[in-house]
């Protein structure tokens, strides 16, 4: 067949082995001297189709440059979602927090209006039913939302409100007095404490974007602000109604104490109200931009140096900073034993390597012990369950066990004595077994007993002349004092008497009940006992019926790992590979930052909205700010005072007749649209691609060292050769294969945002529905990546374009399913034995290295590297030795088709080897790939191969 017929859709035909063989009964397709050399490029028009989509990624890149910013996605945020730093904040690059003021002032703000003398006061200046709804705000009588009274100081005096009302606010308004507010002084405050400030920094702070250090001047330029509720406040009504006709000393009250200075433009460049510092409060600089805050000197007078570090350690910007400096720390040890990490480093490719040599020596024993251990682990699982169902109560687990191993040794024991010697006991027992006459001569914990007519270790007066009737003979277990069964006298000179159990009797009934009470569970430990001991003889018959498979996974797995041992520059390509990846994603990221940071002015919701739930929803309704994902958030609008149409603060401040929305919407970091979703396919594109070519090239080079004859390998590395034969013919089939995977990563990755979106749209069923597809394109991920693998090593061997070397793969697998199926197994057994063998070597060693070299150092940050290149180290090392099984077992296969000799295979598989077809059949001799060949015409190709073995 030629290779242009060949397409996917012979994936999806079960056609007969024969299309296989006829792929390797081409003319010049023969491996006796490695993988052909007679090739050409394969899959073209995939490569050209690759570099346009590189050409367009860069076109978008560049689009992306000219309208987006990456600062956006890590720059710090204030309260609105601005960032700073960027755009209209670009000279304030701090993130400093100030004095929420409406939250400091509120409990001050209810006393002053709900005490007395105001209730008072405003009996007359408001109409009956804003009076109403007045008094049922303050929660002076019975309504609405009111469980109690506010429970808030109670003033009865205009004069006495004036002089209470100036000293709480003292508190908040004097920046020179911060002891007054977070000081022990300050107990005689309304209910909010400096302990309550600290613990809800989010409640009594705000974000804001801040000009050169982050630190208040103890002097500046200050503007003022005028404290006033809130647009949709419902005290509002009432505190203007005060403040405009109200008595003369309620309206000083409200003039003079609720006035707040503020920073300077230059320092805070929004509304005063937004910038009013926190008394007692500055701050210092902390990673990225963000301050983070101290108490001043006043206050730590005033409250201890233990006390401060406490209430510091309350607010989350404290935490950040004491992690910060943890970790400050830990880099530091880890940095300063960077000489240590490269010996470790140099140690744990060592391990690799050893551990391969080492496999050739042991593959056999750990592959054979792997299975033993599994069916021991069946059956002893199955025992447990077993023993669980008879546990006594108040027996440990492990007495059980001993029982019914005790009963099950005497009992075969017994049928073997009496099998020999003809003689047989009768065992039955009934009622407390006083008419017992068999021969159990142990008790339930496997203890000999002792004989009725000895007195020794033990002396005692039961023997037949007292007790004529019971048979006490010899050492057999009786019953003469008629207790609840059978027992004897034991030889444990530490236990006088036990109890016995009738042979063949393996657990004896519980006269105190069971550790399982329900018989039904009891019944069920039992089921499942008896399906896990089928489980491993299943198991064992299969080790018996795959035994001729195993000894030909285990001599792959030695020529694999003798490969990679005396090759290890074939490490190389995955090293490199890792390392091009690496500075693609990072140039990648830079350029996608650029996309992810255009969220256009559209995305979110302008409007103005009453509540909050209106505009970020509920638990079951998505709101106005956040109906998709990524989601923005809403924050709270004050107003414009100077506006006669907001939404908000209405006209200037009047809000009557009109129901305040005072919620609006911040958007989000990033978002994801077309652009991205293509740059995104790229970089999956791309990621395929070189893992890919990877595997590809370790394939050529397994190849040609595979066929190479014995006394010619290791003269010359293989490696170089692959790498040329992949990038000068296949780049194309492997842009293929990889745009294959790509497709369907994309489709899953697809599926992962359509979840985001129902989960932020709060439609659970579909939810679930995305999840349990995401599960089915991942697990047809999984097989086309395993099919394309094998793909890459048909196109190794073969040169065959990917269609064809997809076909030829897939039946391959098809037709030896059995080997295959066998040496996936074994060989995750391997990599898993492998792979913890380096790291916990790398690790243990590495500990002893550092301290050693360092023996002051945190091991903490070290170790953690450590671990981190013994996990990468032996990845490298299982992948390519992976990838080196799978090429080998295909060499192996191809071997028996072309009805090879057997001296092109490597020595530990030439025994293994079942030539097809007739013995008078020519062989095809190996060829020495260091001589010269002449040319001349093509070698004649090999005769049909009968059927495959694995067939018969």
């Amino acid at each position: 067949a030629d290779q242009s017929e060949a397409s996917m859709g012979g994936l999806c035909c079960c056609k007969s082995s024969g299309d296989e063989e006829k792929i390797y009964e081409q003319e010049g397709k023969s491996l006796a001297k490695g993988p052909l050399t007679q090739r050409s490029c394969t899959d073209i028009l995939c490569l050209i189709c690759f570099l346009v989509h590189l050409l367009a990624f860069i076109i978008i890149t560049f689009v992306g440059v000219a309208d987006g910013d990456p600062r956006k996605l890590y720059r710090p945020r204030d309260y609105h979602g601005g960032y700073c730093g960027v755009a209209d904040y670009g000279e304030y690059e701090k993130l400093m927090q100030t004095m929420n003021t409406t939250e400091m002032v509120d409990e001050t703000m209810q006393q002053a209006v709900c005490s007395t003398a105001s209730v008072n006061a405003l009996d007359g200046l408001l109409s009956t039913s804003d009076y109403q709804d007045f008094l049922c705000s303050c929660c002076l009588v019975p309504c609405g939302n009111c469980t109690g009274s506010l429970g808030l100081p109670d003033v009865d005096t205009a004069a006495e409100l004036k002089t209470t009302i100036a000293g709480s606010m003292a508190r908040l308004t004097d920046l020179t007095d911060g002891s007054s507010l977070l000081g022990s002084s300050s107990s005689d405050c309304t209910s909010f404490s400096a302990e309550s400030i600290f613990s809800e920094m989010t409640k009594y702070f705000i974000s804001v974007c801040y000009s050169e250090t982050c630190s208040v001047p103890d002097s500046f330029s200050a503007r003022n602000y005028t404290y006033r509720p809130e647009p949709d406040s419902k005290f509002l009504i009432a505190w203007t109604t005060l403040l405009s006709s109200g008595p003369t000393d309620i309206q000083e009250a409200l003039e003079a104490n609720f006035v707040f200075s503020a920073l300077p433009t230059s320092l805070c460049p929004y509304e005063p109200r937004y910038c009013v510092p926190m008394p007692g409060v500055n701050f210092t600089e902390a990673p990225n931009d963000y301050c983070i805050p101290k108490l001043e000197t006043s206050v730590i007078s005033a409250l201890g140096t233990s006390a401060v570090a406490a209430l510091e350690g309350l607010g989350s910007s404290a935490i950040t900073e004491g992690a910060t400096e943890g970790l400050g720390n830990l880099v530091g040890d880890m940095m300063n034993s960077f000489d240590a990490t490269i010996i470790v480093a140099f140690w744990s490719f060592m391990m690799g390597l050893i551990f391969l040599v080492l496999l050739r020596f042991l593959v056999g024993c750990i592959i054979w012990g792997s299975l033993g251990l599994v069916f021991l682990l069946l059956a002893a699982a199955g025992g447990l369950a077993y023993i669980r169902s008879e546990q006594c109560e108040g027996a440990s687990l492990f007495e059980t066990g001993q029982q019914s191993a005790v009963a099950v040794t005497v009992a075969a024991t017994a049928a073997a004595t009496a099998a020999l010697t003809g003689n047989s006991c009768v065992e039955s027992l009934s009622g407390n077994g006083a008419d017992y006459r068999g021969c159990q001569t142990r008790t339930v914990s496997g203890t000999l007993c002792q004989k009725w007519d000895v007195t020794s270790p033990h002396d005692h007066d039961y023997n037949s002349t007292n007790y004529p009737s019971d048979d006490l003979s010899s050492n057999y277990c009786r019953n003469p004092l008629n207790a609840s069964t059978i027992w004897c006298i034991t030889t444990n000179s530490d236990k006088t008497w036990e109890e016995c159990s009738p042979i063949g009797v393996v657990t004896s009934t519980c006269t105190q009940g069971y550790e399982v009470d329900s018989q039904t569970g009891r019944d069920a430990l039992k089921v499942c006992a008896v399906v896990v001991w089928v489980l491993a003889f299943i198991w064992i018959l299969l080790c018996i019926c795959l035994y001729s498979r195993i000894r030909l996974a285990i001599a792959i797995n030695k020529v694999a790992a003798q490969f990679v041992a005396f090759h290890p520059s074939v490490l190389l390509i995955p090293i490199f590979q890792v390392f091009i990846a690496i500075l693609y994603t990072i140039f990648w990221a830079f350029c996608a930052s650029f996309l992810l940071s255009q969220v256009p002015d559209s995305y979110t919701s302008t409007e103005y909205y009453a509540t909050y739930s209106e505009a970020m929803g509920t638990a079951d309704t998505a709101g106005e700010c956040n109906p998709k994902w990524p989601a923005g958030w809403a924050y709270k609008y004050s107003g414009d005072l100077s506006s006669t149409d907001d939404p908000c603060s209405g006209n200037m401040g009047d809000v009557s007749g009109i129901t305040p929305k005072c919620w609006r919407c911040a958007p989000p970091r990033y978002v994801f649209d077309y652009y991205f979703a293509y740059t995104f396919f790229s970089f999956l594109w791309n990621n395929a691609l070189f893992v890919a070519t990877g595997q590809c090239m370790v394939a050529a080079a397994v190849g040609i060292w595979f066929f190479t004859k014995r006394d010619s390998k290791g003269k010359k590395s293989p490696v170089r050769k692959a790498v040329w034969i992949v990038f000068r013919y296949h780049m194309g089939s492997v842009a293929f294969g990889a745009f294959i995977i790509a497709v369907v990563q994309f489709i899953r990755y697809c599926m992962k945002y359509l979840e985001k979106q129902a989960a932020q749209q709060k439609n659970r069923v579909m939810v679930y529905v995305l999840k349990a597809v995401q599960c089915c394109i991942w697990c047809f991920e999984k097989c086309l990546k395993f099919l394309n693998k094998h793909a890459y090593i048909q196109i190794a061997l073969l040169g065959t374009n990917f269609c064809t070397s997809a076909k030829a793969a897939f039946y391959l697998i098809w037709n030896n399913a059995a080997r295959i199926g066998t040496m996936v197994i074994l060989g995750s057994i391997i990599q898993f034995i492998g792979s913890t063998v380096i790291i916990v070597g790398t690790v243990v060693v590495g500990y002893f290295i550092l301290q050693a070299l360092y023996p002051s150092a945190s091991p903490l940050m070290p170790m953690l590297l450590y671990l981190a290149i013994a996990y990468l180290t032996a990845q490298l090392f299982m992948n390519v030795f992976g990838l080196a099984v799978d090429t080998c077992l295909h060499g192996f296969i191809i071997a028996e088709k072309q009805n090879l000799d057997k001296d092109c295979v490597p020595p530990l598989l030439q025994n293994l080897i079942k030539n097809k077809g007739s013995t008078s059949s020519k062989k095809i001799q190996p060829v020495d790939d260091d001589a010269a060949s002449p040319p001349g015409p093509k070698e004649a190709s090999p005769p049909p191969p009968a059927e495959d073995s694995e067939k018969k």
